[in-house]
């Protein structure tokens, strides 16, 4: 069932099948923190998805001109599913693991300044790899996605006919 609901991007259950020890250090599944930071991570999708994805979609899906300017991103349009494990790795380098660590010098890092490390790489990666395979959009709100609602980054539309 596609996410269009304006819910989180990710739950603590869903932080549990990446890091299944997640909430072992202290930080709870229901604490306040954990709450926000859930939250904050749908937010932070939302926003790169403005910046780095929206431009190219009203682009090549509006062909008057004069919306282009006042088009906005509706956030209940997109199908926050596709971006489950991406959540996953942004809530834990961002929010979770930072709020656990440290941070020691380079030489003395602790486990969470490593996870960090890691996650935020494979956060990159998972982004870039949703955002060039094709961000799902429900334009007309139908609750489904059809394959012209479904843009990359690279704008595939423009070569169809």
């Amino acid at each position: 069932m596609a996410n269009y609901t304006g819910a989180n991007v990710i739950t603590t259950s869903d932080v549990l099948k990446y890091q299944p020890d997640a909430f072992d250090f202290g930080i709870s599944t229901t604490a306040t923190e954990t709450v926000n930071f859930l939250a904050q991570t749908t937010n932070d999708i939302l926003r790169e998805l403005r910046i780095r994805w929206w431009p190219v979609y009203k682009t090549n899906v509006y062909t008057d001109i004069t919306v282009l300017n006042t088009a906005e991103m509706v956030d209940t349009k997109v199908n926050l599913d596709q971006f489950e494990r991406a959540g996953v790795y942004l809530f834990l380098h961002r929010f979770y693991l930072p709020a656990l660590t440290k941070f020691r010098p380079e030489a003395d890092k602790d486990r969470f300044e490593r996870m960090i490390e890691h996650y935020t790489g494979e956060y990159n990666k998972e982004l870039t790899a949703i955002l060039e395979d094709g961000v799902e959009y429900d334009s007309d709100a139908s609750g489904t996605i059809s394959v012209n609602e479904r843009e990359s980054l690279h704008g595939s539309r423009r070569l169809t006919r």
